[in-house]
């Protein structure tokens, strides 16, 4: 078989339309303002003119306490965000949910810019927050139930690739002030481009809109070449499956969540998200230039821009890998070079004699470059896709607000309690990227023992697979026969057709 054959094989080829990859482009847009909010903070922080302008009087350092608060405020309203998304998209649903976020974000990034007092900034950055809690729950999932199943997680690494963009673009300029306002422009753009995406088919079924949700599916398929009839025919597997769901396993309570088999659902989707955070993703966004300079690197901010431009290059790998290699080897091979790489450089920090400096502080480095791509190709990509993906559909948005709530708690808690650890009293100094590389070890055998292989299934699918209690490493070789498999075999011919 030649090249090209190879090529029009592959689900990709088959399924990537361009209607649907701009669909995706720009639905997936509004992550550069999470991405950019986390990485201009964790940039300024080592800015003495920021400190100058912003802190205590007299001083060009933040003290412990006003880091622990300045970093934690965000969070907190992050988590109030995740708290409201789930019964705000289940009610307007994901577009207007949409529009609701940035409406918040723009309000919170006025009141940044306009009021020039540090705590004004942190009440800015916390109204701000609210809108990225919300976003981290509605778009994952409004991408994820858009998505072919064939290609479900290329599509959603969108989500992982705009905030890395986003982390990319805030340390373009070391200019504060520039910084600060030129974060606006990203929920402008997103208000103007959400008026032209399209609504969730399935989220207009289970309100029986069917003739809505046609003109949602007929717009993503454009260019396709299906036909009406064939739209109407996976409208009607869809409708079939969610009436099975609503009638046979019938879940529309958050408790709901934690019972049979979407508790296990509820599982996974927790557990990804809080072992991300615990291996450092959180630490690394807020701290990493300060973790930098205490392993001994001179130009922190150079080094930033690389350990940034190495997540982007994860991310970027991640849109083949999550599909072309599947979730679990992905999250289990890399959790195991980040376990290496963060006790290799607090390990050179702590006992090297000396200070570090020449090949021994590059090498440093480089296995830190080396964390940041296999956190955000393995991780940061792959637990976004697994989250937006692993609920039921009657329970979805309920189950992602709960993952989402536990991991920014697990944020909420490192950026108040790192820098008490990090620095006086606790005094770990480098030494605590032993404590996130250890939680590595622990993410290996979670993915292992408990998250089973989604690359490739439709939504609906995963439901029989979970009430049917297939365990963790056999669920790639099950076969599917409910109104779900019914769904997913008819996109499969109707792609294959269209080669």
């Amino acid at each position: 078989m030649g090249l090209t054959a190879r090529i029009k094989g592959t689900a990709l080829y088959q399924e990537m339309i361009p209607q649907l990859l701009a669909v995706f482009f720009f639905m997936s847009f509004g992550a550069l303002n999470f991405g950019y909010n986390n990485g201009w903070w964790s940039c300024v922080l080592a800015i003495p003119e920021f400190a100058e302008y912003y802190g205590p009087p007299g001083s060009t350092t933040f003290p412990s306490s006003w880091l622990s608060a300045g970093t934690g405020t965000a969070n907190a309203g992050m988590l109030i965000g995740c708290f409201i998304a789930g019964p705000l998209s289940h009610r307007v649903g994901r577009k207007w949910a949409i529009v609701v976020l940035v409406s918040i974000a723009l309000v919170g990034m006025i009141i940044q810019n306009a009021i020039q007092n540090y705590w004004a900034v942190m009440s800015g950055r916390m109204i701000n927050g609210i809108s990225m809690g919300i976003e981290a729950n509605v778009i994952p999932v409004f991408m994820a139930e858009l998505a072919p199943g064939a290609i479900r997680g290329t599509l959603v690494n969108f989500y992982q690739f705009w905030q890395m963009t986003g982390v990319l673009l805030s340390t373009a300029t070391w200019s504060f002030r520039v910084v600060m306002i030129v974060q606006i422009f990203i929920p402008v753009v997103l208000l103007a481009i959400v008026w032209f995406l399209p609504e969730s088919p399935r989220w207009l079924l289970t309100k029986r809109r069917r003739e809505d949700a046609f003109k949602s599916l007929d717009f993503i398929r454009e260019g396709s070449g299906a036909t009406r009839e064939d739209l109407n025919t996976e409208l009607d597997f869809l409708m079939a499956s969610i009436e099975d769901q609503e009638t046979n396993h019938h879940a529309t309570t958050y408790a709901d969540c934690f019972r049979g088999s979407n508790g296990r659902r509820t599982l996974i989707a927790v557990g990804v998200q809080v072992l991300q955070q615990l291996q450092g993703n959180s630490f690394a966004s807020t701290y990493g230039v300060l973790y930098m300079k205490q392993i001994g690197i001179t130009d922190t901010l150079q080094a930033q821009v690389a350990r940034v431009c190495c997540a982007l290059f994860g991310a970027i790998v991640a849109f083949w890998a999550a599909d072309g290699v599947g979730r679990r080897p992905i999250m289990m091979i890399s959790a195991g070079l980040m376990w290496g790489s963060m006790w290799v450089s607090a390990g050179l920090s702590r006992w090297w004699p000396g200070a570090l400096t020449g090949a021994v502080s590059n090498g440093s480095l480089a296995v830190l470059l080396l964390w940041s791509i296999c956190n955000t190709g393995g991780w940061g990509s792959c637990v976004w896709i697994t989250t937006s993906e692993v609920a039921t559909t009657q329970l979805r948005e309920k189950t992602v607000s709960i993952a989402t709530m536990f991991s920014f708690t697990m944020v909420l808690l490192v950026s108040f309690i790192n820098p008490f650890v990090q620095y006086l009293p606790g005094n770990l100094g480098s030494g605590v990227g032993f404590v996130y590389g250890s939680f590595s070890l622990i993410a290996i055998a979670f993915v292992y023992f408990v998250l089973p292989e989604l690359r490739g299934r439709g939504l609906e699918e995963l439901d029989e697979l979970f009430q049917s209690r297939v365990p963790a490493r056999k669920f790639r070789h099950y076969t599917t026969h409910t109104a779900g498999a019914k769904t997913a075999d008819f996109r499969k011919a109707e792609s294959t057709v269209e080669i």
